[in-house]
């Protein structure tokens, strides 16, 4: 039966961002090589050796790298030199075979050399030999089109060295761009990706990086003795009778790498999976600094179960309880070596732990206090986070655990409603006062984030008023936002929660049945009215069953009235307010009040309201008090308040009818802090003063 090379190149997958793979494949057939050459492990460490050469191409193109630094030129391809055993007879009869069994022993299935053809344009091998008494040589190429060029043993010299030197060229533009693209970053993932041959104790020839960009060559066993802890930790677990081995690492070259378990096949490493143990994270440090670990692990049942391609194992996750006795499954190897792994780790995770749940307490007492009602719910294991997490990272890992709690809540709800005809009345008496006791937790915690939404509003609004180093101040849009999103209305935004209002006054906070910010009047449905003005904000309290269903009227205290707000803010610390529309706020404000009464308001259903001219309005200008504001108010016969920061009056006048209020920002802060501070006070988190 033949098997055809493009067929198989076709149906071989190799991601771009694996596009240094072939590079890997062959390092680690040099190191097969060498051990073949010296079997003894101590020869392997002291004898074998590998160069690594890394060919860029000649023209210089733009690539984002450290400033100052000379720029990367594009790498073309690599050269892999060994002193390995080199292509004998048995080893050629191997190559020339797609799939072959000579050394699955070391996990060898035929596919690596494959991979050099999927990402490189052309392969050429020169390599001499020891058969019998004499030495030879063989060259060849391997491509797609023409698959194996060459080969034939030629006798050379006894004094010519024994090793094989690999030529990859032509690295596709998809690969190479992928891929990293320095001498060190190249030198610390081949570290990475053999690592297992490092950590075993089966010895690791001398490996070297040389690139023509560098000072001086890399060797990676400096590079490991650098970057590894002091020493590694061998141990053997039994798993439903099946033994395996795992080698615990610090591997402290790359701070992004995550923490894994590695699992190998044929002295190969074939997958990692990132290990999720509570206080292992990116902070976690012993005496010598952070780290990442890596856990190591070999069996026969891996070699056996080892995918052809080597990129995982005939392994289920998980196993049907069918089999659960006798079939291992992932799951039962995790299970199995997490605790050596924590054992392993010790104090450094104990310590990691601990600062963990300091950092959540301190967010939570200190930023969050919402969460406060809803955290003894959480599971112990919930409780942790990492040390290094940013506020905001917290917050939404705090708020994810809250909709959890909620969905729990949801179906807990749904089970009481339906209890089994089983359960006597203790038993679920306790189950309802334990769901009851969750609800009011969660309610407790809506509100409490409500009130620290607040608080942060508060500080927001305090520090735009400050003035800028360069003496200026945020223009009004700033401001404006905070109170309002521009552009938007109560049809944009559920239940108002895009607004703070309540700055102003509390009872803007509950809902108003239209409510439109920095929108022309013509824009705004129910006013009727044609004019191009744009109000920073307007707001309609009109309700259907009021006009459209008079009968509905009561003497009743507390009755609804439908009313009209207007609000406008300006810039902090503005001057030059003088009379007109155009330059008086309170008369711009006024000016808007009349065109919407003009329009004739209409009622959510579309009808008109019945006498909308005498609607009463509320004004609300929010505006530094400098001295010439302070003149508008008195020629509009407003009135000072006692403590200077706001003037008030109500203007009768029959075309009207409105409330008006000028409030300085100052005083617009001190009343909302004070308003909402036994609230601060009670989370904990006191309020801010100008």
């Amino acid at each position: 039966m033949e098997t055809n090379l493009q067929g198989r190149l076709k149906n071989l997958t190799l991601p771009k961002k694996s596009g240094l793979i072939p590079l890997f494949e062959a390092v680690v057939n040099s190191i097969h090589a060498i051990e073949d050459r010296f079997p003894k492990p101590e020869d392997v460490s002291n004898k074998g050796r590998i160069d690594i050469y890394i060919h860029r191409e000649v023209e210089t193109p733009s690539l984002d790298l450290t400033p100052g630094r000379k720029p990367e030129r594009a790498i073309d391809g690599f050269d892999i030199v060994d002193n390995g055993i080199g292509f004998t007879q048995t080893n050629w009869d191997s190559f020339n075979r797609l799939d072959f069994t000579y050394k699955t022993d070391k996990g060898c299935r035929g596919i690596g050399r494959l991979t050099w053809l999927k990402a490189f344009s052309s392969v050429n091998i020169v390599s001499q030999f020891n058969e019998g008494n004499n030495k030879y040589r063989r060259k060849f190429s391997f491509s797609k089109d023409r698959e194996v060029d060459g080969g034939e043993a030629e006798y050379v010299p006894l004094e010519e060295q024994v090793g094989s030197k690999l030529e990859l060229r032509g690295f596709h533009k998809g690969y190479a761009s992928a891929v990293e693209k320095t001498g060190e970053a190249i030198a610390a993932r081949l570290l990475e990706h053999t690592l297992w041959y490092f950590v075993r104790t089966s010895g690791v020839p001398r490996i070297f990086v040389h690139d023509e960009q560098l000072e001086h060559e890399i060797e990676l066993n400096d590079l490991f003795d650098k970057h590894m802890h002091a020493e590694s930790s061998h141990e053997e677990v039994e798993i439903k009778g099946v033994k395996f081995d795992i080698t615990h690492v610090k591997f402290r070259l790359r701070q992004d790498r995550k923490h894994v378990l590695s699992y190998c096949a044929g002295q190969r490493l074939v997958l990692e999976e990132a290990l999720d143990i509570p206080g292992l994270t990116s902070s976690v440090s012993d005496h010598s600094g952070a780290f990442r670990y890596a856990g190591y692990i070999v069996s026969e049942y891996l070699d056996r179960r080892v995918l052809a391609e080597r990129t995982g194992f005939n392994i289920e996750d998980d196993v049907d309880d069918l089999f659960s006795d006798t079939e291992i499954s992932k799951h039962d190897i995790r299970d199995a070596v997490q605790p050596l792994v924590k054992k392993f780790l010790g104090d450094a995770l104990e310590r990691n732990i601990r600062a963990g749940k300091d950092r959540l307490d301190q967010y939570i007492s200190t930023v969050a206090p919402q969460y406060i009602p809803i955290v003894k719910w959480f599971e112990e294991e919930e409780m942790f986070v990492d040390p290094g997490t940013s506020d905001a990272q917290l917050d939404r890992t705090l708020h994810t655990k809250k909709y959890i709690v909620e969905q729990s809540l949801l179906e807990e709800g749904s089970k009481l409603l339906h209890p089994s005809l089983s359960e006597n009345y203790d038993s679920y008496s306790r189950r309802i006062a334990e769901y009851m006791e969750k609800v009011q937790s969660v309610k407790q915690s809506d509100l409490a984030a409500y009130v620290t939404h607040r608080r942060v509003v508060l500080d927001i609004l305090t520090s735009a008023l400050n003035a800028r180093s360069d003496g200026s101040y945020e223009v009004e849009s700033v401001l404006h936002s905070l109170i309002m999103p521009m552009g938007a209305t109560s049809e944009d935004i559920e239940s108002l929660r895009g607004s703070n209002l309540w700055l102003l006054n509390e009872r803007l906070a509950f809902h108003q049945h239209y409510l439109g910010s920095d929108k022309a009047l013509t824009s705004v449905p129910i006013t009727g009215s044609t004019s191009a003005k744009e109000p920073d904000l307007v707001a309609f309290n009109i309700y259907d069953d009021v006009y459209d269903n008079p009968h509905v009227f009561s003497d009743t205290t507390g009755a609804t009235q439908a009313t009209l707000t207007i609000v406008e803010v300006k810039r902090p610390m503005r001057e030059g307010y003088k009379s007109g529309e155009q330059y008086d706020p309170i008369e711009q404000a006024l000016g808007y009040l009349r065109r919407i009464r003009e329009g004739g308001v209409m009622s959510k259903s579309g009808r008109p309201i019945p006498k909308a001219n005498e609607l009463p309005g509320y004004i609300y200008v929010v505006a530094d008090l400098t001295s010439s504001l302070r003149k508008r108010c008195e020629y509009a016969s407003l009135h000072e308040a006692p403590d200077g920061l706001s003037y008030f009056g109500w203007n009768g006048n029959p075309n009207i009818k409105a409330y008006i209020e000028v409030i300085d920002f100052t005083g617009l802060l001190n009343a909302a802090q004070q308003r909402n501070a036994a609230f601060f006070e009670h989370l904990g988190l006191p309020s801010n003063r100008l």
